[in-house]
């Protein structure tokens, strides 16, 4: 069942792990309102332009949304919430920002994409950064993914080390090895919550 998941995992991956292109979706306010079109998240600027069926353009900052769904032409699907944050840079400030979410459950796993207009080019350049919701409930940038997140699966140490060393992980801080690592633990803890609601 191991090796299923695992498949299950890579295949998923597809959906998490690529850049943050327009697509088809709608965003879902704080006061519950849905609007339906085309999503473009800007994550420079904490928000999400919506192209209506109609051709209306509406800008929403991440302070308005609740949450955020696309779907991709391979029918691949999206989520994405807004936190309060703040990072380390002197001109930062906290305010809500908009995380994908990659990975759900005990831990949480989130992704944020910068991209650049690289100079006298015709292609973007796009930067992924890390994030995970800590034990005190606030968004982390992931800097060293072995001291910093697997602490908090210690109550499956053992299992986590097997699956570990059986997909041949070495560096924990590759985007795959976080997002396998993050899955199968909220995987392999959800079917422990399972159990005890069913004894």
């Amino acid at each position: 069942m191991k090796y299923h998941l695992l498949t299950f995992f890579l295949l998923t991956l597809h959906t998490t792990l690529i850049a943050q292109a327009p697509h088809s979706g709608k965003i879902i306010l704080n006061n519950q309102e849905v609007i339906s079109g085309t999503v473009d998240i800007n994550a420079f600027i904490n928000s999400a332009v919506v192209t209506t069926e109609e051709g209306r353009q509406l800008t929403y900052h991440a302070s308005m949304i609740h949450s955020i769904e696309t779907v991709d032409e391979c029918d691949f699907r999206r989520e994405y919430r807004c936190y309060d944050y703040r990072s380390n840079s002197f001109f930062d400030r906290l305010e809500k920002k908009v995380f994908q979410v990659i990975a759900a459950g005990e831990v949480t796993l989130l992704r944020r994409v910068f991209e650049y207009d690289v100079f006298d080019s015709t292609d973007d350049y796009a930067v992924e950064e890390f994030y995970f919701i800590n034990e005190s409930n606030k968004i982390q940038r992931v800097r060293n993914f072995k001291r910093q997140v697997m602490p908090m699966m210690e109550n499956f140490a053992e299992e986590m080390e097997v699956f570990r060393k059986r997909n041949k992980m070495g560096n924990l801080n590759r985007e795959l090895n976080m997002y396998l690592m993050v899955s199968y633990y909220n995987r392999i803890s959800s079917l422990e919550e399972d159990a005890l609601t069913l004894r």
